[in-house]
């Protein structure tokens, strides 16, 4: 089959970059022809390494024209500052959001021939259940959950999703908040984790006195939490340490923080890198203490690299990944007094942490794209024949 997906901005660094291209690679590995078309591009270089087969298009190349970006005709330039269809609904929070976006796609939309389009994004969605080819096999992937949206996004998600041929959650939870909501489409809702392959650094010697973290530093990941709790810990060890990997607009806010709690050299906020492959090795602890987490693609991650976990309780990815005591420990949300328990009750029992690696470890292995790619494929295949 060719496949197609749509993205906003293959050229970052996030959970959903990352699984489409994670995807993408498995299913062309099982044989088939895979495009992902990113809206915008503003690099010369994706931020992940991925398989050179995959084919990269983008619709909106943002860079400098002297460096290959777009040349804007004046039509082109006064549709940068006319709103997207989207704006009235607040959702569209990309930099480039404007009546020239939504051209681009609708036009990508209309002239790209594929067997399956599969969007990734609620903006990217109720674009294309309004401008879509008629006939295109088309279907929405939602890496957030419903819950997450207010009310009138939640309204026209209802009013418009019916229009695709499948809906795909990442977790059951979200998959039967939907079924509910959508009563006349619950057939087409399909819950398909996201994926990660193996470390291929192998599992961590989980010798290095050192617990991290990644993600965007924004309030959702909860980083500011980690701190805290570290912060009511840090003297009994003065061996050990944290390294937060990310970038975001609360860095400044964090460090401040960092400084606050006299925590400078112990608390460290390394700035992005991928892959974390080799430094999941240099830790011995997984932290993940956001307040929301819709699926949390860096708890695999650190599965994966066999890291006991320590994760909040948040719906929805958590709650159906983590088992507390077999694969990880999970405490309350928003406590940095609970979770820094739990990092003192693993920094001091080892045996602990090497058992909840073992579970974590085969966890993980349940995530691995050659796991999770089948049920992406029969999906496709069977919306295709129908």
């Amino acid at each position: 089959m060719r496949i197609t997906f749509l993205v906003r901005n293959i050229w970052g660094i996030g959970g959903t970059i990352k699984t489409t291209f994670n995807t993408a690679a498995a299913l062309i590995d099982r044989g088939h022809d895979v495009t992902i078309a990113s809206c915008v591009r503003a690099k010369d270089e994706t931020d992940f390494d991925h398989d050179p087969r995959i084919k990269i298009v983008s619709l909106w190349d943002v860079r400098d024209p002297s460096e290959g970006g777009d040349r804007l005709s004046l039509a082109d330039r006064i549709n940068t500052r006319l709103p997207s269809v989207l704006d009235p609904l607040e959702i569209n929070r990309m930099r480039e959001s404007s009546r020239l976006l939504d051209k681009r796609i609708k036009r990508f939309l209309r002239r790209f021939d594929t067997d399956v389009l599969v969007s990734t994004h609620v903006i990217l969605n109720l674009l294309v259940a309004r401008f879509a080819r008629p006939g295109t096999v088309a279907v929405a992937q939602e890496h957030l959950y419903l819950d997450h949206y207010r009310g009138p996004v939640q309204d026209e998600i209802k009013r418009r999703y019916g229009a695709f041929d499948a809906i795909v959650t990442v977790t059951e939870a979200d998959a039967r908040v939907y079924r509910e909501a959508m009563p006349d489409h619950a057939d087409k809702v399909e819950c398909i984790p996201n994926s990660i392959p193996a470390n291929p650094a192998g599992r961590s010697p989980l010798t290095e006195p050192v617990i991290m973290t990644a993600g965007r530093l924004t309030g959702m990941k909860g980083f500011d939490i980690l701190i805290r709790a570290f912060g009511e810990v840090a003297h009994h060890y003065p061996d050990w340490s944290v390294k937060i990997y990310g970038r975001g607009r609360d860095r400044k806010k964090l460090q401040k923080l960092i400084d606050e709690h006299g925590l400078r050299g112990r608390v460290k906020l390394m700035g992005p890198v991928a892959p974390l492959d080799e430094e999941w090795h240099r830790a011995s602890i997984a932290a993940v203490p956001s307040r929301f987490e819709p699926f949390g693609l860096v708890i695999v991650e650190a599965m994966a690299a066999g890291m006991p976990v320590v994760c909040t309780r948040v719906k929805h990815g958590p709650l159906e990944i983590v088992e507390d005591g077999r694969n990880g420990l999970l405490v309350k949300s928003k406590d940095p007094e609970e979770l820094g328990k739990a990092l003192r009750r693993l920094i001091e029992d080892e045996d602990l942490r090497r058992e909840l690696a073992e579970g974590a470890a085969g966890t993980a292995r349940t995530f691995e794209p050659a796991q999770v790619v089948g049920l992406h494929e029969a999906l496709f295949e069977r919306l295709v024949r129908r």
